[in-house]
C-alpha cells in the first residue's frame, strides 16, 4: 500500500514539474526548459499509453513528443538568428 502511494506521489510530482517547466519554457522561450518538461512527463504518459486499451490512451504519448518538437524548433530558431 505504501509503495502505491509513493508511486502516485512520484508520478504526480513529475506531471506538476513538467507543467511548470513547460510554462517557463514557453514564457521565457527556453528550449532547455521545454526539453526537460518533455523528459519529466515522458514516464507518466508512457505508463498511461501502455496500460490503456483505447486509442485515446495511446494518444497520451503525443504530449512529450510535442514538447520535444517545440524544444527542437526553439533551439533551431535561436541558432539561425545568431
Amino acid at each position: 500500500m505504501v509503495g502505491l502511494f509513493l508511486m502516485g506521489i512520484l508520478l504526480w510530482s513529475l506531471v506538476i514539474a513538467a507543467a511548470i517547466l513547460a510554462f517557463i519554457g514557453l514564457w521565457k522561450r527556453s528550449w532547455k526548459a521545454l526539453a526537460w518538461s518533455g523528459a519529466a512527463v515522458l514516464l507518466p504518459t508512457l505508463l498511461i499509453s501502455m496500460d490503456g486499451q483505447g486509442v485515446w490512451f495511446r494518444l497520451a504519448i503525443l504530449l512529450p513528443l510535442l514538447l520535444f518538437a517545440g524544444a527542437f524548433l526553439m533551439k533551431h530558431q535561436k541558432t539561425q538568428s545568431l
